[in-house]
C-alpha cells in the first residue's frame, strides 16, 4: 500500500512578519495628517497600530494626538492615505532577514504557503510583487478579500478548506495579537516573531512559540511536522 503524505501549510502574516512596512506606512500617514496635528506622529507608537487595517491605523494615530474628527473627514483621510501609500508602498520597506531563505526552503519541501493579512488585497499583492516573492504563495487573502478579516477565523478557515488541510497540519506565523487570536480561533499552532509590531498583550492569548529569527522558525516547523 502506498502511504499518502499529508500536505502541510504555513500561513504568513505580511506587515511586521515578512516585510518591515512601517517606514512607508508611517510616511504616508504623516503626509495625510501633518496639516491637522502640525507635528510628526511618533514612529515607535505608530508601529503598534499596524495589523488591524488602514482605518484603525489612521484612527489610532489621530486619537494618540487628541484629534477628534467626523467620520466623513476620517473616511476622506483614509482614502488619501491609501492613495499615498500605494505610491510609496515599497520605497522604504524591506524584507526581514531570512525571509527569502525560509520561503525557498519550504517551497522546496512542498509546503503550501499562503498570506493572510489585514492589508487590502490589492496592496498586499503589490508589495509582494515589488519584492519578487508573490509567486511562492498559492493565495493572498487581504483584509477586504472576504466579509470578515483577522482575528475572525474566516480567512484561515477558507485557506484550510480550499487546500483541504486540517488544523493540525497548519501553522500561522505573525507578529501581533491579531495573528495569535486568528490562529487560536481556528485551533491551529502559532509562531509570533518578536521583531515586528506586537501591539498589546491580552491575558490568555499567547502564541505557541516566540521567535527572534527565521532560523528558529525552521527548527520549530521541523519539530512540529
Amino acid at each position: 500500500m502506498i502511504k499518502r503524505i499529508r500536505q502541510k501549510m504555513v500561513v504568513f502574516d505580511l506587515d511586521g512578519t515578512l516585510i518591515d512596512t512601517a517606514p512607508d506606512l508611517f510616511y504616508s500617514a504623516n503626509e495625510v495628517i501633518k496639516d491637522i496635528i502640525k507635528v510628526d506622529i511618533d514612529y515607535e507608537v505608530s508601529k503598534k497600530f499596524i495589523g488591524w487595517g488602514g482605518e484603525y491605523f489612521i484612527k489610532r494615530n489621530l486619537k494618540q494626538n487628541n484629534i477628534n474628527l467626523s467620520q466623513e473627514k476620517i473616511d476622506n483621510l483614509i482614502k488619501k492615505f491609501l492613495v499615498i501609500y500605494e505610491d510609496n508602498i515599497s520605497k522604504r520597506s524591506k524584507l526581514y532577514p531570512g525571509v527569502a531563505e525560509i520561503i525557498n526552503e519550504l517551497k522546496q519541501r512542498n509546503f503550501i504557503l499562503n498570506i493572510c493579512s489585514n492589508k487590502p488585497e490589492k496592496l498586499a499583492k503589490l508589495i509582494l510583487t515589488d519584492f519578487s516573492i508573490i509567486q511562492h504563495f498559492d493565495q493572498v487573502i487581504g483584509g477586504d478579500t472576504l466579509s470578515q478579516c483577522k482575528p475572525n477565523p474566516l480567512p484561515l478557515l477558507k485557506l484550510m478548506n480550499d487546500h483541504n488541510i486540517k488544523p493540525k497540519d497548519t501553522i500561522m506565523i505573525g507578529d501581533t495579537t491579531t495573528d495569535i487570536l486568528t490562529a487560536k480561533n481556528c485551533n491551529i499552532r502559532s509562531i509570533c516573531v518578536d521583531f515586528g509590531y506586537f501591539n498589546e498583550k491580552i491575558d490568555g492569548v499567547d502564541p505557541d512559540y516566540w521567535v527572534s529569527d527565521y532560523n528558529r522558525v525552521i527548527e520549530i516547523i521541523n519539530e512540529v511536522f
